[in-house]
């Protein structure tokens, strides 16, 4: 359907128009060369630039400059998928899906063939869970995510004792829940900054083989923790001030009318689109 009306063959509407899908799946090709399949039982608004998924799954190929945003995330990629449920879920499929939070914070840079999933406040609050080894490597904190093998820069001015919990957890496999930050890595190896709020032990020792991968240590030096937290704590006045300047600079664009040519996976489902510059009847 398009804005509630059953659509069989051809049909103008505006960009931001709303398609909603009921039993079957449909498909989209926009005439940029973006690619579009929302799921079964999903409801997206369609611009020419991003798609904003409300419910269900939405899938895109398409260049990097096209995202699809989902309560407050929003993920670009060569080719992806997104899913709204009681969480985000992200897959990538080719190429590494960015995810970035509403003040254009990275929360992830998911690797193809590889899901990560998201709190439906990730997006407004940056809030994200990640779990695998933490070790230590020139003067800082990394955790390797043993699921995406992204790796984070983790501080801890959130954490009691001066971060002591990362110091003492260096070398273990364990679970870091913190706010993400606009700050870039100081590591190369890293791809986003994690403000630690909570460390959670999940085992200890195991991570030996990582730490030789990223050429680190399983173990921090006395004094490890302190400095972490020092890090955090310029670290988020930094990614504060970006944030400010972000918002400030940004607005909302009209957006260029666009053009789909679409073929619906299955019978009513299935609707060819071609969006115009003016709205006509959506009847057959």
């Amino acid at each position: 359907m398009i804005e509630k009306s059953q659509v069989w063959g051809n049909s103008s509407l505006f960009d931001g128009s709303v398609i909603e899908t009921d039993q079957a799946s449909s498909d989209l090709a926009l005439r940029n060369g973006v690619k579009v399949q929302l799921g079964a039982k999903s409801r997206a608004r369609v611009f020419e630039n991003h798609l904003a998924l409300e419910k269900g799954v939405g899938q895109v190929t398409a260049p990097s400059t096209y995202s699809i945003d989902a309560a407050g995330l929003k993920v670009s990629g060569a080719r992806l998928r997104v899913s709204v449920t009681d969480r985000i879920e992200v897959v990538a499929f080719a190429g590494a899906a960015r995810v970035q939070g509403s003040a254009g914070q990275v929360l992830a840079a998911i690797p193809a063939g590889r899901s990560m999933n998201f709190a439906m406040q990730a997006g407004s609050t940056g809030t994200v869970t990640r779990t695998g080894c933490l070790v230590y490597k020139d003067g800082h904190f990394i955790l390797q995510d043993e699921n995406t093998q992204e790796v984070a820069e983790v501080y801890g001015k959130g954490l009691p004792e001066n971060a002591k919990d990362l110091q003492d957890n260096a070398g273990n496999r364990v679970e870091v829940t913190g706010t993400a930050v606009t700050t870039k890595p100081a590591l190369t190896i890293a791809k986003t900054v994690l403000n630690a709020t909570k460390v959670t032990q999940k085992s200890q020792g195991g991570c030996l083989s990582v730490a030789s991968t990223l050429d680190a240590k399983a173990e921090a030096p006395p004094g490890a923790g302190k400095a972490a937290a020092i890090g955090a704590a310029a670290g988020a006045a930094a990614g504060a001030a970006a944030g400010a300047a972000a918002g400030a600079a940004a607005g909302l664009s009209t957006g260029a009318i666009i053009g789909i040519v679409a073929g619906g996976g299955a019978a009513a489902a299935g609707a060819a689109i071609a969006l115009a510059g003016k709205k006509s009847s959506t009847s057959p």
